[in-house]
């Protein structure tokens, strides 16, 4: 049995206590007796060290032979399958070897770390369920989720399985801190040496460029051995040369000159092509420039050919314009930000991925790109803008609940079973985006087939979208046998409803059996379109496209559920044509706006249609319908500047604009007034990659080249999914700043550096970097030196997979144990002898009652009767009784004073008198002496009561005392 102290410094205490309880009790005045005096000494030194010992953790522990052991699995990208599975069944076969009284778990780790299963006595994995993204390998996530795995009792040990290549987290810390917990670590090596592998480090070109600036990109190759090679260079994809290449060993550099002329984003692209290398994913690199020039302007249209008046009028304003397809839309936000304003000319939510969305609303918030949107009847409320990052942006709203008389439209979900893994999640999501985008004076109804055709709920206008988004995320649809009856179902639902526009969605993968062509007849009758979304299917989509070509609809083939959120949104503005109004007005002069300085209000001329939206309370609105509805608005939307013209620039509702002689002038003044504003900052900065993160280093110089110091920078990064995070950046030294920020996704990260000062941005100035494959890739072999390290600090060894005397369950096994609190206890001794030594000191017993105590414990513990006392010795209750009888009868029959006899007072001793006696005697030297009469002797008393014993034992204490 041993014992141990959680707070051992308690225990300095000790001595002075004790000494505190002698000085006490050697000083104390209470009268005790001896043995009473010493008993009281020891309670009182018991109880001081019980205290003692519950301060200081008085803890039991109790000896364990019991081993915990955690398996943690790398399933990174750089870990091949074979040598995964090998681990698995490595797993089970030492489980099987374990002691019974053992137990066992397993953790899976990559960029994070997942517990597969808790540790227990009973394991057989047959194959991992757990999944963990595997484009890094972050060893410290998985030490520290195993250290928090492990049960409470028992010796701990982790085993790790993994190649070393560590780029995410630090593992060495990890490990010290488990082994502060008493965790031992052994290590399995794993992953493969890739000779002959080459690999494209980075890719180095200045962040921004003058024109007809001569520059070298530069390409870091790094190669396990020498070898030949061919190094192509790409500028925004178009290969610009090809070269052979003789790498050495090691390190190699190789640059080539440029020269830009023209202003705009350019990316450059170098591919390596090594024989016999074994792992291309590595051989690519990336990076980005963009020359200033003359602002530039991406106009993005669904038609181009018919947006080239608009064009050619920002043209004529000096402004660079790219007209692009929407379909064609650049995609990476590096090369978006290189232009000074986005047009987005009669362009559809449902056109532009949800990527897309984020990448606008990012560019005009956190890079003060200028936005104008134009209208027409694919755009803003009609475009199924509601909800979208479009409406966060635009001065205008899509919510219509103002409106008085607004004509609305229904829609009918027909919902099949989907057979791909989460298919009815994805339904529910894409039922979800469509009463989204719907006002509340529309009408929306689903029906489905779950044994028997029925109505999740029927058709009815949206109101309180809450109600219907519960009953959406409870659907669980069948599997169609035929469209007939369940298309019938809503198509009779529609035809009773007084909406202005009526449409079906059909969403299937194509299995059931097709409507009859009566009810297609009925519905284009009814003026019902259908459209049809075959999703995954596998029967052929003849069915699906014939539906969608007889009911006047659009027929989609989906075979992602990502594509599925854009063709919701397009579908539900089907019915959103309502909000378009196509009757002539001349637009309404509201208020004066720099926007459209010079232009008065006779000189507009007639629009033939808009879309109806709702201004937003902070925006400016120059121009009004004739309705009262916004026509031109704009506003401030983060660092950007975002204008929206609900008429459109065309053909169509502008026919009369297009001959204006101020239509140059209205649509340039709004491209000047959205371009960027913000001037570069006057920075150096430089991005580089580390170990999983990204590094912005700035250094600020003034003009004369001295160190500016205490500036206030901050940095918005955006990753390649449009992801944003800001960094606010230290200064590490004379005018030098620094900040880091995570880069686990494989793309383009681009920064705006910002200078601060009272709360307004000085200056920015947008630089970026390029992850070009995952770091998984970019170690050729294991690192061995890291796994050696970890085993050697973690207490273990470094063991083979192939042996099996390297069993982790009885390698460098150690009894344990385990401690069990005994303050309770403690405190419990304490409030006894507590008790005992106050009844020690002011509790005196008998002997008689000693003697009654005995008995009685005898009697019931020993079962022991003591000889029966006799008459003569102790009266009985009766005599006692008769007595007591006898003595109130005396006093009761007593009516006086009674008279009591002197001599029962006199002095048991002779008392001398003068004049006593007649005769009297002489002393020798002649005096009288008294004579002394002897008195009769006093009368046998009542026996004295235990109270006059007390009183009297007082009085000689007393006496004692004084």
């Amino acid at each position: 049995m041993s014992f141990q102290f959680t707070h051992p410094v308690w225990l300095l205490a000790l001595i002075p206590a004790l000494g505190w309880v002698v000085a006490v009790g050697w000083k104390t005045d209470v009268s005790l007796g001896q043995v009473r005096r010493w008993l009281t000494f020891v309670v009182r030194s018991v109880l001081t060290l019980a205290i003692v010992l519950a301060l200081a953790g008085l803890q039991h522990r109790e000896p364990l032979d019991a081993m915990n052991v955690f398996f943690l699995l790398d399933r990174s990208d750089s870990i091949p399958s074979v040598q995964q599975e090998t681990a698995l069944r490595y797993v089970n076969d030492a489980v099987k070897r374990k002691e019974t009284r053992d137990n066992a778990g397993v953790l899976v780790f990559a960029s994070d770390a997942a517990l597969e299963t808790t540790a227990s006595s009973m394991l057989d994995l047959r194959r991992i369920n757990a999944v963990v993204a595997p484009e890094r390998t972050d060893i410290a996530s998985a030490i520290r989720l195993g250290s928090a795995a492990f049960p409470e009792t028992g010796q701990k040990k982790l085993v790790l399985i993994s190649d070393g290549n560590e780029n995410s987290g630090d593992a060495i810390a990890a490990l010290l801190a488990a082994r502060g917990l008493g965790i031992t670590l052994d290590v399995i090596p794993r992953g493969i040496e890739r000779a002959g592998d080459a690999s494209v480090e980075k890719v180095s070109v200045p962040s921004r460029l003058k024109k007809g600036q001569v520059f070298e990109p530069k390409v870091f190759v790094e190669a396990t051995e020498a070898q030949s090679g061919t190094l192509r260079i790409y500028r925004n994809d178009e290969l610009l040369g090809e070269q052979k290449v003789q790498l050495t060993r090691g390190k190699n550099l190789f640059s080539f000159s440029q020269k830009l002329d023209e202003s705009g984003f350019y990316r450059y692209d170098a591919q390596l092509d090594v024989t016999g290398d074994s792992l291309p994913q590595n051989n690519r690199g990336t990076a980005f420039t963009g020359v200033r020039g003359e602002p530039r302007v991406l106009l993005l249209s669904a038609n181009p050919a018919e947006d080239q008046p608009l064009a050619a009028a920002l043209q004529n304003a000096k402004l660079v314009v790219k007209l692009v397809d929407i379909r064609n839309m650049p995609t990476s936000l590096a090369e978006l930000q290189s232009y000074e304003s986005i047009f987005l000319n009669n362009v559809a939510a449902g056109d532009l991925s949800p990527e897309g969305l984020l990448l606008i609303e990012s560019l005009v918030r956190d890079f003060g790109l200028g936005l104008v949107c134009i209208g027409g009847d694919q755009s803003f409320t009609a475009g199924g803008y509601r909800g979208t990052p479009l409406e966060r942006v635009l001065p205008v709203g899509m919510d219509l609940d103002s409106k008085k008389v607004l004509p609305k439209g229904a829609v009918v979900l027909v919902m099949h079973g989907m057979e791909f893994a989460n298919g009815n999640q994805v339904a529910r999501d894409c039922a979800l985006g469509v009463l989204e985008a719907l006002g509340p004076q529309d009408e929306m109804g689903i029906v489905l087939w779950d044994g028997v055709v029925q109505w999740l709920f029927e058709l009815a206008p949206v109101g309180d979208k809450k109600a219907a988004g519960r009953q959406i995320a409870g659907m669980n649809q069948g599997d169609l046998p035929t469209f007939q009856e369940v298309m019938s179902k809503g198509t009779e639902s529609l035809k009773k409803s007084n909406a202005n526009l009526k449409h079906m969605i059909v969403f299937s993968d194509g299995d059931p059996g097709p409507p009859s062509q009566s009810l297609m007849q009925e519905m284009r009758d009814a003026k019902i379109t259908v459209s049809t979304v075959l999703i995954a299917g596998h029967a052929g989509p003849d069915t699906m496209m014939w539906i969608a070509s007889n009911g006047n609809g659009r027929f989609y083939d989906v075979r992602g559920a990502e594509q599925l959120p854009q063709i919701f949104l397009k579908e539900a503005a089907v019915i959103l044509k309502s909000a378009i109004f196509e009757d002539p007005f001349r637009p309404q002069v509201a208020a004066a706006s720099e926007v459209v300085r010079g232009i008065t209000s006779t000189e507009y001329p007639q629009l033939r249609g808009y879309v109806c939206t709702s201004p937003k309370a902070r925006a400016e609105i120059p121009l009004l319908t004739d309705k009262g509805d916004p026509l031109l608005a704009h506003w401030q939307y983060g660092l950007g500047r975002v204008v929206a013209f609900t008429s459109d620039a065309k053909a169509k509702w502008a026919t009369d604009w297009l001959g204006w002689q101020k239509y140059q002038q209205f649509w340039s003044q709004i491209g000047q007034w959205s371009l960027r504003r913000l001037e570069n900052a006057d920075l150096n900065t430089e991005v580089t990659l580390e170990k999983g993160e990204g590094v912005v280093t700035v250094e600020a110089l003034d003009e004369q080249g001295n160190y500016r110091n205490f500036l206030n920078l901050q940095t918005v990064v955006v990753g390649p999914k449009g992801a944003r995070q800001s960094v606010r950046l230290e200064q590490t030294g004379p005018g030098r700043y620094q900040g880091r920020f995570p880069t686990h996704e494989v793309g383009a990260y681009v920064m705006n550096v910002m200078e601060m000062k009272d709360g307004q941005i000085r200056g920015s100035q947008v630089v970026g970097t390029s992850v070009s494959f995952s770091p998984e890739f970019s170690a050729p072999s294991p690192n061995f030196n890291l796994l050696h390290r970890l085993a050697e600090l973690g207490g273990g060894k470094v063991l083979d997979i192939q042996n099996l005397a390297d069993d982790p369950f009885h390698l460098n096994r150690k009894r344990t144990f385990q401690a069990h609190d005994l303050w309770e206890w403690l405190l419990k001794v304490c409030v006894i002898l507590f008790t005992l030594d106050v009844a020690l000191r002011r509790i005196q017993i008998d002997p008689s009652e000693w003697h009654k105590a005995s008995a009685w414990l005898g009697r019931w513990l020993l079962f022991w009767r003591p000889a029966p006392i006799s008459s003569q010795s102790e009266p009985s209750l009766g005599a006692l009784l008769s007595r007591r009888d006898q003595a109130r009868a005396r006093h009761a029959s007593n009516d006086t004073v009674p008279v009591v006899d002197p001599q029962l007072f006199a002095p048991a001793h002779p008392i001398v008198t003068a004049a006593a006696a007649p005769d009297t005697s002489k002393t020798a030297s002649g005096q009288v002496a008294p004579s002394v009469t002897p008195q009769p002797p006093l009368p046998p008393s009542e026996p004295v009561s235990t109270t006059d014993r007390l009183l009297e034992a007082k009085r000689k204490a007393r006496k004692q005392l004084d």
